[in-house]
This record gives C-alpha cells, sequence and structure tokens, in this order.
C-alpha cells in the first residue's frame, strides 16, 4: 500500500489520466448506436425522397406524351380541314364547303396505340376576312391523377380554289425568265 501512494505521489498524472479514460468511456457507451441510428434515418429520408422525386417524373414525362399526342392529332385535323379538293361540295372528295362543325372521341377502339382516351372537338366560324373560315380545334383529355388538359389549335382556312394554287408558281417562273 505503502508502494502505491508513494506511485501516486510521484505520478499524480498518471491516476487522473487513467481516471478520466474510465469516465469518458462511461459516458461514450451507446454513442455508436444513437450516430447509426441518425445516419439510417437520414439515409432513410434520402431514399424517401428520390422515390417522390421519380414518382412525379413519371407522372409528368406521361403529361407530355400525351400533350404531344393531343397535338399531334390536332394537326392532323387541321391538315385534313386544308386538303380539300373542290370549293363546291362533291361527292368525289373533301370540299371547302364540308368545314363544319364536329365532335369526335379518339381512343385504341379507333386504331390509335393509346391508353388514353381523347376528344377532339372543332369549332368552325364565318372568319373576319372574305374567302375563310376560322377553325379551333381542341382536344382534351384526363390525365393519370383524373386532372383534365387540353389543347387548343387556331388557325384560318381561304376558300381558295386548289386549281389556282399552281397559277402562282407560273407567274414565278414567268417573272424570272423575263429578260
Amino acid at each position: 500500500m505503502e508502494v502505491s501512494t508513494r506511485l501516486s505521489a510521484a505520478c499524480p498524472q498518471r491516476e487522473t489520466t487513467a481516471t478520466t479514460k474510465k469516465s469518458v468511456a462511461r459516458r461514450q457507451r451507446g454513442t455508436a448506436l444513437i450516430e447509426s441510428l441518425v445516419a439510417f434515418l437520414v439515409l432513410a429520408l434520402g431514399m424517401w425522397v428520390v422515390s417522390r422525386v421519380q414518382t412525379h417524373l413519371r407522372l409528368h414525362s406521361e403529361i407530355a406524351r400525351q400533350r404531344t399526342e393531343a397535338v399531334r392529332l390536332a394537326q392532323e385535323d387541321m391538315e385534313t380541314l386544308r386538303a380539300f379538293g373542290t370549293i363546291e361540295a362533291s361527292a368525289t372528295g373533301h370540299s371547302y364547303v364540308d368545314i363544319a362543325t364536329s365532335s369526335k372521341t379518339i381512343d385504341a377502339s379507333h386504331g390509335y396505340a393509346t391508353q388514353t382516351t381523347y376528344t377532339l372537338a372543332r369549332s368552325v366560324t364565318a372568319a373576319p376576312v372574305p374567302h375563310a373560315k376560322a377553325v379551333a380545334i381542341v382536344v382534351t383529355w384526363e390525365d393519370r391523377a383524373g386532372d383534365p388538359r387540353q389543347v387548343v389549335l387556331v388557325s384560318m382556312i381561304g376558300g381558295n380554289d386548289p386549281a389556282y394554287s399552281g397559277a402562282l408558281g407560273i407567274t414565278l417562273l414567268r417573272a424570272a425568265s423575263a429578260p
């Protein structure tokens, strides 16, 4: 006992260091477990955020695809209206007089490769200029979330006889070939 007291008296720093190490070890018990639980919580939160972002990206990419398809359908209908062959009604083809207001539903049963049901509504009115019709084509549908969406195409179709369309080219050719 006397020897240890002498050692303690001779090296007081050694005894306090050992005591300090023991108290620090006691205070740090369970710290590694808490740190790992916090790290797991942060990792779980990050994974949840990534899954939410992925879900939103899929929804918005589907809406973009549907919007592209709706614009294509509206343009197709507009080009069909512009492709009339005569001014007066005829039994042989599409005419300017036949351009009228109509509505139709487009889905997979009509031969289109789509999972969405589109409604195409065409409104035809007299244009403010002579020999023309104002056309508004509205394509509506519902997205996966059930929200209504629509695309509108507005244009004017001139009532010029297609037989005269070549006359413009002839005039330009004569002007170019003149000395």
